[in-house]
């Protein structure tokens, strides 16, 4: 007999142009469909522009978006909705009568704690208090309520049937912070769309900073324009990512920064440009990212915030870098005197054995064999 899935998630899945978290949970909505089948997944979003959005297979949900609804909610232990809309959400949730609640996002986890037949699952995509903290040690005390919230959410989200975390730190934290280590882990993974012959050897020098206009990548990328870049010889960096197009007029007053921003495609942008830098200076879960670039067989030269979680020690193709003067060593070598490759072979193949996606499916399933197994 077929099981019956409500799955949740607070990312925009419906956007093109997705971050990290998008990408990250259509992969985990894939993991589930592939399991369950298409037409026992019930799909569930919160999403900001709720008006604007059309979707007959997926159940929508109200995002709140002004700083104002948000700090309210956050009061109330709530981390996207506004506490007197989650009867609502719970109704949806009782309608479908699942088997199974997928919380993909421990910002969902108060949603436990109601009264429920059906078994639970939460993906930590990071620890989300931890997260937030570095908001108010970075950005300001206005996010200590997101903070108090996203440990409320946190702690509830421990206490599902099953967790499953990104890689052994967040486990790790999950367990210094609540008691309990995830289930499973399940890295940051992607279906292999690399084409060779879109690839190329004769490259300029330029390199690629790619991800979306949110505090971590922004506070980075200023940091290596400023501390990184004007030693570099005539390298120019070229911003994509989403949003970043706001910051165009600013970031171009440097000479060798182009912005190019929102980018439906990114393919281009990776097989235009031989080596990626990733000077993510703090931040939570696996980023996205990393596995991009692996997949495409791109050089690499990122922080060990950037390649958290990744096993990629000994691989030719990355480079560790911290400090501003390991990133201009680095990088300065690698356009002075090495060969600039089609695609980087080594970084090619750990991608292919640890983080495609078919590496990851038997896993999951095995997971979802002993959840249903278990009484």
């Amino acid at each position: 007999m077929s099981k019956k899935i409500v799955f949740i998630t607070t990312a925009n899945i419906l956007d093109k142009a997705g971050n990290g978290g998008v990408k990250a949970s259509l992969e985990h909505l894939k993991f589930v469909q592939q399991y369950f089948g298409k037409d026992n997944v019930n799909i569930c979003v919160f999403l900001k522009d709720f008006e604007k959005s059309k979707c007959k297979e997926i159940k929508i949900f109200k995002r709140e978006k002004s700083n104002f609804n948000l700090l309210i909610s956050a009061l109330f232990g709530c981390k996207v909705y506004m506490p007197w809309r989650e009867k609502d959400i719970v109704k949806y949730i009782n309608t479908c009568n699942p088997d199974l609640l997928f919380l993909d996002f421990s910002l969902l986890g108060r949603l436990i704690r109601l009264k429920h037949t059906y078994k639970t699952v939460v993906f930590f995509h990071n620890i989300e208090a931890d997260y937030s903290w570095n908001k108010v040690k970075n950005e300001g005390f206005f996010y200590l309520p997101s903070f108090w919230a996203s440990r409320y959410n946190d702690k509830w989200a421990t206490r599902a049937d099953k967790v499953i975390c990104l890689n052994e730190r967040d486990s790790n934290r999950l367990y210094e912070c609540y008691g309990r280590k995830a289930d499973i882990l399940v890295p940051i993974s992607f279906k292999d769309t690399f084409n060779i012959s879109c690839t190329t050897s004769e490259y300029k020098r330029e390199i690629l900073f790619l991800g979306s206009l949110f505090p971590p990548n922004q506070i980075s990328i200023e940091w290596f324009i400023q501390e990184v870049l004007p030693k570099l010889n005539n390298i120019q960096l070229n911003i994509v990512g989403k949003d970043f197009e706001l910051k165009k007029e600013n970031y171009e007053q440097v000479s060798n920064v182009k912005v190019i921003g929102t980018a439906l495609n990114l393919e281009p942008y990776y097989y235009g440009h031989a080596a990626v830098v990733m000077p993510i200076k703090y931040g939570a879960g696996m980023k996205v990212k990393t596995a991009e670039a692996m997949m495409y067989g791109r050089r690499i030269f990122a922080t060990d915030e950037a390649l958290e979680g990744y096993d990629v020690e000994n691989v030719s193709g990355i480079t560790r870098c911290n400090k501003a003067n390991e990133f201009v060593n680095a990088i300065n070598h690698y356009f002075d005197h090495e060969i600039l490759k089609n695609y980087e072979e080594d970084v090619r193949n750990r991608f292919m054995q640890k983080y495609e996606t078919n590496c990851l499916i038997q896993k999951v399933h095995d997971f979802f064999d002993r959840l249903f197994s278990c009484k």
